[in-house]
């Protein structure tokens, strides 16, 4: 039963109820009223249904960049780009939630070829860990009898599957026997190892490692 109130303003608690607009007080309702044994089954089955659904991860809107930002990216992570070049590079940024400051996604541009947008192995890493879903990674370089690499393995957990991500590279598909490829070659293979299986798991697609273009 509504009672009416003629001095206290609308959302006053007192023990009778709440006050609303009108005046009158809504009574608190018992905690037998507050929710039926249906609607609880309800809740409930809907609750066991989310389990199963796979989560999301969706990405707050990133501040406005400044003139100034947007020049310090264009000149260090994609010098020589076109405008259109560089738009693809922040969308992909975006998409993906990289900083290309960070050096976690960035543009090549040779002459007048297209320009080639690349994530580093951390840029990878970084997206499966914000994913909330990355539950280990394990990388084996497997070497011949002369104790030279021949091929590296890498296997991605997530725990939200059952079975891991594997990716297995050959090291005379990626050797282009040039700088880090020359003094560290195990590292350098595990890396491409550990960017294929990482894009694998959490479905990056259009970007690639540079260790994986040769």
């Amino acid at each position: 039963m509504k009672t009416k109130n003629e001095t206290l303003p609308e959302g006053t608690i007192t023990n009778a109820g709440v006050v609303k607009a009108d005046g009158t007080v809504e009574p608190f309702r018992k905690a037998s009223e507050v929710m039926t044994e249906a609607e609880v089954a309800e809740l409930k089955r809907r609750a066991d249904a989310a389990k199963d659904v796979p989560v999301t991860v969706v990405k707050v809107d990133s501040p406005t960049l400044d003139e100034g930002k947007i020049s310090l990216i264009k000149a260090k992570v994609c010098p020589n780009c076109t405008n259109t070049e560089f738009e693809l590079l922040m969308y992909m940024a975006n998409k993906y939630n990289l900083d290309p400051l960070l050096k976690q996604i960035w543009a090549v541009k040779f002459g007048d070829s297209p320009a080639q947008i690349y994530a580093g192995r951390d840029g990878f890493l970084e997206i499966a860990h914000r994913s909330g879903h990355f539950d280990g990674m394990e990388t084996i370089v497997h070497y011949d009898k002369d104790e030279k690499p021949m091929s590296a393995t890498c296997t991605v957990w997530r725990n939200d599957m059952t079975h891991p991500f594997t990716a297995n590279v050959l090291f005379r598909e990626y050797n282009t026997g040039k700088n880090l490829w020359t003094s560290k070659p195990a590292v350098m293979i595990g890396k491409v190892a550990e960017s294929v299986c990482l894009r694998k798991a959490f479905s990056v697609s259009g970007i690639y490692a540079p260790e994986e273009m040769g």
